[in-house]
């Protein structure tokens, strides 16, 4: 990777297109740990849950671009701002999106424009025990984030923390999981303060519970409804020359 990336770099200097560039190199999940496929240590969970070993992102922002090197930025941003981000920086004019121009953020370290993400609101997830709000359907799989508060509800998956792997170990150890109880099925963390998302609040902050789960509720409320579309057998790519692409034809 290393080899590949130097590689960019450096006909990107020869061809003389470098001082009018930017880099950005960054991951778009977490590790799947379960197969020893990866490591999050010593953040919780991995690939395909909200913990923050499955969603938080790290990632490199370089290029003479940059006037204000060294900056270590972890202000709140999702994945649609790159967007609004790239296209205002090269000139342009973003509309109807719902990412924000994170510039100033990630070179200046300001506050950060956004409050929210909104990781997902699944029903048709197999829902998890029975609702713990009239609010919002605590069963329902979801998260959401409002500044430095989580709030997950339904099903959690794969919900316990990973040790470092070690030499000894010839890879990624037993993971150390801790066993949500089968009844619970809502949980509340300030990840700034505890990013490996050990601490719940959900019954001493009942007050922030509530707020996140009118949240989550407005947000069911205005989404298009979930659709899974059946599985059509023409999309195999044998039936195209071994080539993915485009199958329905009207």
């Amino acid at each position: 990777m290393d080899e590949g990336i130097g590689n960019i770099t450096d006909t990107l200097k020869s061809s003389g297109l470098w001082n009018n560039t930017l880099i950005v190199f960054t991951n778009d999940n977490g590790a799947y740990i379960q197969l020893g496929g990866g490591n999050n240590a010593p953040l919780r969970g991995g690939k395909y849950t909200y913990f923050e070993g499955g969603v938080k992102g790290v990632g490199i922002v370089s290029g003479p671009v940059i006037k204000t090197p060294g900056v270590v930025n972890h202000q709140l941003m999702h994945v649609s701002d790159w967007f609004s981000t790239l296209t205002h920086l090269a000139g342009g004019s973003p509309y109807g999106t719902d990412g924000f121009d994170m510039w100033k953020s990630i070179t200046l370290n300001v506050e950060s424009p956004r409050k929210e993400i909104i990781f997902n609101i699944d029903p048709m997830f197999p829902p998890k025990g029975e609702s713990k709000s009239t609010i919002f359907n605590t069963s329902i799989q979801a998260a959401y984030r409002y500044k430095d508060y989580k709030i997950l509800t339904g099903a959690f998956g794969y919900d316990g923390w990973a040790p470092e792997p070690s030499l000894a170990s010839g890879g990624v150890n037993p993971a150390d999981t801790m066993k949500t109880p089968l009844d619970k099925n809502i949980y509340l963390f300030n990840v700034a303060e505890d990013p490996e998302e050990r601490n719940d609040l959900t019954d001493s902050h009942p007050d922030v519970v509530n707020f996140m789960l009118k949240r989550l509720a407005q947000w069911q409320k205005d989404s298009v409804p979930v659709f899974y579309p059946q599985d059509d057998e023409n999309c195999n790519p044998a039936l195209h020359g071994g080539i993915w692409g485009p199958w329905v034809t009207s």
